[in-house]
């Protein structure tokens, strides 16, 4: 591996479809290692319809800028104006540590660059909570705070023996954790049935008085969900932590995916839905149980990237029928780039019934702040240990061995090919 030569994917940013595999010979040997950093290499990855939305948004978010251009990078590529990396989550390897706590050999995880190619970051320990830290390098400091956070694993812990056998818990970590965690925010917080933890979903104050969010809004017991994109990796884990709800503890009367053909039969055989509706069916004219009788309660929309504006159009006719409604944005679809732009325009535009957008960052400093950071990893890591363990029924790990194999992956995305029962999951 030492003398292996590195390769990383290089992105047009106008047509982040395409793509190239740039090896660089010039990159080594590296640099010696600065104080406090560490030297990671990609281990583990996984590719996801994410990864096309960090470069739909890669300027607007500044994800572009966390994994530079490589200095080697050769022409025409080393066009930062035109050309650029984005990331995925997974774990990396420490090649080389100068922080003692943390030795080479152990792992990381978090957002880490498509490559082969090792980088260094500086970094600091967390000043409580051991087993994390931040990245401190100063080209990564305007970026949203979850991007400059990792896990360390240690070669001597179960999970470091654990990733470097590349265990199917592995998989799950780099294809779902980072799914789990949205889906943990939005349940146990955003949604909660305890008011004293509800927070905000998006941007806007954080003081739950001075906000356009309550309690009320919170509580789901005894309405009506509608999930859109109800395959997606975090619609199933949001839609099976309600499933799990206790009725004292805010259950929803019925928790409904509307999903494509394509993906009904998978859908359904996750067991955590009670009903899958087609979104080709008419919203102006589809029964749906229990809300087309008087008094039928809360109807709450949540879109986790249904496609071509399936949700919003289905909201919209909903709306002509149903007063108590809320729509939630969460994730968005295959973002083609020519249509990112008409994207933006129609966020611009206020829908004519209630809608909120969630925020991965914005619900997790809240989270923190209502019942101590500490206390919330601990809880997101014992919500998270028995979601590894039980997982999504149907959904299977398709695992792949280096860059090439991850070129193939990143197309069969594009092309919509992937299946919603497949995570792509890629050693390297």
């Amino acid at each position: 591996m030492a003398d292996e030569i590195p390769a990383v994917q290089i992105l047009d940013k106008q047509n982040y479809f395409s793509q190239a595999l740039v090896p660089l010979p010039n990159a080594l040997p590296y640099a010696p290692l600065s104080s406090s950093s560490l030297r990671l290499r990609t281990s583990v990855l996984s590719l996801t319809v994410n990864n096309f939305t960090y470069a739909a948004l890669g300027t607007a978010l500044k994800w572009w800028d966390v994994h530079p251009l490589p200095p080697s990078t050769p022409a025409p590529y080393n066009d930062s104006s035109k050309y650029g990396r984005i990331s995925a989550w997974g774990y990396a390897e420490v090649l080389e540590s100068t922080v003692p706590s943390i030795p080479a050999g152990s792992h990381v995880w978090g957002y880490v660059p498509l490559g082969t190619l090792a980088e260094e970051l500086s970094v600091k320990l967390h000043p409580e909570i051991n087993d994390q830290i931040f990245v401190t390098s100063a080209h990564r400091q305007h970026v949203m705070p979850i991007y400059n956070r990792y896990f360390v694993y240690l070669p001597s812990t179960r999970t470091g023996a654990e990733i470097s056998q590349k265990t199917a818990g592995v998989a799950y970590d780099a294809s779902l954790r980072v799914m789990h965690a949205t889906a943990f925010l939005m349940s146990g917080f955003v949604f909660s049935s305890d008011a004293a933890l509800v927070v905000p979903p998006g941007p806007g104050p954080d003081d739950l008085a001075s906000s356009d969010w309550s309690a009320q809004d919170a509580d789901l017991a005894d309405a009506t969900v509608l999930i859109f994109a109800p395959g997606s990796k975090a619609a199933a884990i949001f839609a099976a932590r309600l499933r799990g709800r206790e009725g004292s503890e805010g259950r929803p009367r019925r928790i409904l995916g509307v999903s494509s053909e394509s993906s009904r039969a998978f859908v359904q055989s996750t067991g955590i839905y009670d009903d899958v509706l087609l979104t080709s069916e008419d919203p102006a004219t589809v029964s749906i149980e229990g809300l087309n009788k008087a008094n039928a309660g809360k109807l709450v929309v949540f879109d986790f990237g249904g496609r071509a504006g399936v949700a919003p159009r289905w909201t919209t006719a909903l709306a002509q029928r149903h007063e108590d409604l809320l729509f939630v944005g969460v994730g968005s679809g295959l973002l083609d780039p020519s249509a990112v732009g008409a994207m933006f325009a129609k966020m611009a535009v206020k829908p004519p019934y209630r809608a909120v957008r969630v925020g991965a960052d914005d619900m997790r400093r809240r989270a923190m702040k209502q019942v101590g950071e500490e206390k919330y990893w601990a809880e997101e890591a014992r919500s998270w240990e028995g979601f590894r363990r039980d997982g999504i029924k149907g959904l299977g790990v398709t695992w792949g061995e280096g860059m090439g194999d991850v070129i193939k992956g990143w197309d069969r995305l594009a092309k919509g090919e992937v299946l919603p029962s497949e995570g792509l999951v890629y050693k390297l």
